[in-house]
Parts: structure tokens; sequence; C-alpha cells
């Protein structure tokens, strides 16, 4: 259980969100980095920063069988397109989507 795991020191919920889903393909939650963080708020999914926020915010959203895969998607994403200092909008298949895009489009 993630009540258990959160309890270990050093385990917070994205770190027992990890090992629930990747050691016993069990989502209790949507384990939130800085790039899940980032993309999701770009995306415009969800309206908080912080990270507790973020994942009640995309628990809402996501369907529960995506939870455990949802986080190497916006890693992946972020890494490829949305990066932090400069994403790369106008090439991302999602920019049309896309809160940030939509907003900051230079045409």
């Amino acid at each position: 259980k993630i009540e258990d795991l959160i309890k270990l020191k050093g385990v917070g919920r994205k770190t027992a969100n990890i090992v629930l889903y990747f050691g016993f393909k069990k989502s209790a939650g949507i384990a939130v980095d800085t790039h899940c963080k980032r993309v999701s708020f770009r995306l415009g999914l969800v309206h908080s920063q912080n990270p507790s926020k973020v994942e009640k915010e995309l628990m809402a959203i996501i369907p529960k069988k995506h939870w455990g895969v949802y986080t190497n998607w916006m890693i992946k994403h972020g890494r490829t397109f949305c990066l932090a200092r400069k994403p790369k909008c106008r090439i991302c298949f999602l920019k049309n989507l896309c809160s940030y895009n939509l907003k900051n489009a230079k045409d």
C-alpha cells in the first residue's frame, strides 16, 4: 500500500507510486516529477505547480489504467519536445492542443 511505503524514510508519493506500479503493477496515484508537472501544466491539464495538487488534478482526468505510465509519457515528451528552457513547439504533435503553445505562438 502507498500508505506503508510513504512511512519509510526518504520515500514520498512519487517514489511510492513508481515502486507500486513497476514493482507490483498497482496504480495508487500518478508519480509527479518535474517533467510531468511542467508538461501537464503547459498542456493546460492542471492549474497548479504543487506536485500533490498536480497529482490530484491528473488523477481526476487521466483514466486509472494509464496512471502508471503517464509519468513516463510526460518525461519522454518533456525531454523530446517540451524542454524547460526552450520548448520545441513548432515540431510538437500536441501544439494545437497545448495551452502554452496557443498562448505563446509566434506566427
